[in-house]
């Protein structure tokens, strides 16, 4: 306390509390005073924005209702031209001459783009001089009996379409479309007379129509206002067009439905929000200027007055508790209830506290000094019991420390066990897998053998189909050798019957009929000695020749039938060992069929055999996961033991680490005391000081 009160009135001569907390009121007063014509010069300029900026929504209204107007002209006329054709159209009908007058009225008065009529099929049946759109949806929807009433936007422009159907008695025969442009020469005439702002509509980011002829077709130089009022966000900023300050409003104008056509930007000149801030701020600038002079020069005499004179007595009293000899008998003057005489109070209450506060330690020096000699005697005797319990303590830690070692290599082991009970699970799970495996493999060669043998019994039947059709043919090959030497016979016959023949010549007509008869009974080999007998009056004198003739012919014959007999008798015995092969093919058959219903019941019983395998192998995979579960919950026991005996080891090193910090303690006791004993005399001489 006595530093402080040191540090605050030194040098008083050359440096005044007073002084500096004039200073720091002049200061605080000048700043708040800056600060007021700060907020109120923002205040003033940002109420006048925010004034205007709702002007400017007001005014972006305007453009919106003037817009919306045009399209409510061209909606009044298609439902004009709607209900006229609803009372005239059993008289007038759908004439195109009608249409074309009403087409001809719409575009003079309501400054129609397109006027077109459509038939109940969707065709256009007016003239294409009054506008051709093509088919689309909303015609459609129109013959459905739906009215269309919107804005779109066609290249730079837009329009405000009606599309409504045409009836007659609830019935719709045709459908009539206007197209109107709103952004058009009325519009940039109509809101700046309505808003006394320039005007200006975009395509993208170019300046397709506008008030302000420097930005015509210009492309704008900040795109993100654009991008904010697609989103559906307006933006209003101070900026700088065609050579001036104007703050500007940039809004989307939508279609009925929210869908987005274009930007419009309506801007006002800023010179009228400057004007008026400059008429409002220069009175009010004067005005704070005066009350802060004569607020700064009010205060300076209050301090002086008020604060300096008192603070120069508290000073002269607080000087004397500052002192080295200080007299704490000395009370100030309370006299007076402003805030120097409460504090002249509080200082003599503190002078009070501190005289009481002397006496006290006064009493309480001589106790210490008592208390500080048995404590050296307690802390030497604390720092003996202290090394036997750490020697205790440490026996605990390593008895701990081998059962930790113990837990962690029985955990170890059964880790080791688990893992083991893994892989032999597993194998088990792969032995199971390939014995169903194997077991479908079996299953399809089952099928695959009552396929084959199936197939064996078919062809064992084919091969006795077979051994009776050749059996069938060698018997029909056997009459043919016969008739083959029936033939044989009947050509010697023909060889005797042809000597006959030219021996005879030469007689009569009647022995050439008889030799017809024979040739006839010769078959084909004797239909040349029909001929001859037909002729053999006029030919007798050939006829020696011609026997000689047939003799050799008939040697040929007789040669080719020798032929075919022995060919016939060749084929014979083929046939006889083709019976053979076929009846040892038939055994041969017999054979695999028996073999393959052996080997059918063979894998019957493997099948049976790796069903019982795989449900054995399913038991064992049970077993194994029990065991695997209970080496688990084993391990986990061994888990939390090891964990509770590494918290008894944290334990047990924490309490020696504890107990030889409570050693050290007591070591710095015993010096505590030592050192208390010399403060204790220290304080005692500086006590003695003060007058009490």
């Amino acid at each position: 306390m006595r530093f402080s009160l040191n540090r605050l009135f030194k040098n008083s001569s050359n440096k005044s509390v007073a002084t500096f907390i004039i200073g720091m009121l002049a200061i605080g007063i000048l700043l708040y005073s800056g600060l007021m014509f700060i907020i109120v010069r923002l205040n003033l300029n940002g109420g006048l924005t925010d004034y205007f900026s709702k002007s400017m929504e007001d005014k972006a209204t305007i453009v919106r209702e003037e817009m919306l107007f045009s399209l409510t002209e061209a909606e009044n006329t298609a439902k004009w031209i709607q209900q006229y054709f609803a009372d005239s159209y059993e008289e007038i009908g759908y004439e195109r001459a009608t249409m074309n007058g009403l087409a001809t009225y719409a575009k003079e008065f309501f400054d129609a783009k397109n006027i077109v009529f459509f038939n109940k099929w969707g065709m256009q049946i007016s003239s294409p001089k009054y506008g051709v759109v093509p088919k689309t949806p909303k015609i459609r929807s129109a013959l459905e009996g739906e009215e269309t009433v919107m804005f779109e936007r066609a290249g730079d422009i837009i329009f405000g379409t009606v599309i409504l159907p045409l009836k007659s008695n609830d019935e719709i025969f045709g459908v009539v479309e206007i197209r109107v442009p709103v952004s058009n020469d009325e519009l940039l005439k109509t809101v700046p007379q309505y808003t006394g702002c320039e005007f200006a509509i975009f395509s993208d980011d170019i300046v397709t129509m506008t008030t302000l002829e420097a930005l015509q077709d210009s492309t704008i130089t900040n795109p993100e206002y654009l991008e904010s009022s697609k989103a559906g966000n307006p933006v209003i900023v101070a900026e700088e067009l065609d050579g001036q300050k104007y703050l500007s409003y940039y809004f989307p104008f939508n279609d009925q439905n929210g869908e987005y056509l274009t930007t419009i930007l309506i801007a006002q000149k800023l010179d009228i929000v400057t004007s008026v801030a400059s008429k409002i701020f220069t009175p009010f600038f004067g005005a704070i200027l005066l009350f802060t002079i004569l607020l700064l020069v009010g205060f300076t005499l209050l301090i002086q007055w008020k604060v300096r004179k008192p603070l120069a007595k508290v000073h002269k009293a607080v000087a004397n508790l500052s002192s080295g000899d200080a007299d704490l008998t000395v009370r100030l003057n309370e006299n007076g209830g402003d805030e120097f005489a409460r504090l002249c109070a509080e200082v003599n209450k503190f002078i009070a506290m501190l005289q009481q506060i002397i006496i006290d330690l006064n009493y309480s020096q001589r106790t210490l000094q008592v208390v500080s000699e048995n404590l050296g005697t307690n802390a030497q005797s604390s720092a003996s019991a202290t090394a036997q319990i750490l020697a205790n303590i440490e026996s605990v830690r390593k008895q701990t420390m081998s059962q930790t070692k113990a837990v962690t290599n029985t955990t170890n082991v059964l880790e080791k066990s688990a893992q083991s009970m893994d892989i032999l699970t597993d194998m088990i799970g792969r032995q199971s897998d390939g014995i169903s495996n194997s077991s479908a493999a079996i299953e399809e060669m089952l099928g695959n053998i009552s396929a084959v043998s199936a197939s064996s019994h078919k062809m064992a039947e084919t091969f006795k189909q077979l051994e009776g059709t050749v059996d069938n043919g060698n018997t029909k090959l056997a009459r043919l050798t016969e008739k083959v030497n029936q033939i044989a016979e009947e050509s010697e016959m023909l060889m005797q019957a042809n000597s006959m023949i030219s021996r005879i010549a030469s007689e009569t007509n009647l022995l050439a009929m008889n030799a017809a008869i024979e040739a006839a009974h010769a078959g084909d080999a004797g239909k040349g000695f029909s001929v001859v007998a037909e002729e053999i009056r006029k030919l007798a004198e050939n006829s020696a020749v011609q026997s000689k003739n047939i003799t050799s012919e008939l040697k040929e014959i007789s040669n080719s039938i020798q032929d075919v007999v022995d060919l016939s008798r060749d084929s014979q015995s083929a046939f006889v060992d083709i019976v053979e092969q076929i009846s040892s093919t038939d055994r041969i058959i017999n054979e695999i069929d028996n073999s393959m219903s052996e080997q059918e019941i063979a894998s019957r019983q493997v099948f049976d055999s790796l069903a019982g395998m795989k449900n054995q192998s399913q038991e064992v995979s049970d077993k194994g996961l029990e065991v695997s579960r209970s080496i688990l919950a084993v391990t986990q026991d061994m888990t939390s033991v090891n964990q509770i005996s590494n918290t008894i080891q944290g334990s047990m090193d924490e309490m020696s680490t504890g107990m030889q910090l409570i050693g050290d303690g007591t070591q710095g006791v015993s010096e505590l005391a030592s050192r208390t004993k010399d403060s204790v005399e220290d304080m005692s001489g500086k006590l003695g000081q003060f007058k009490v």
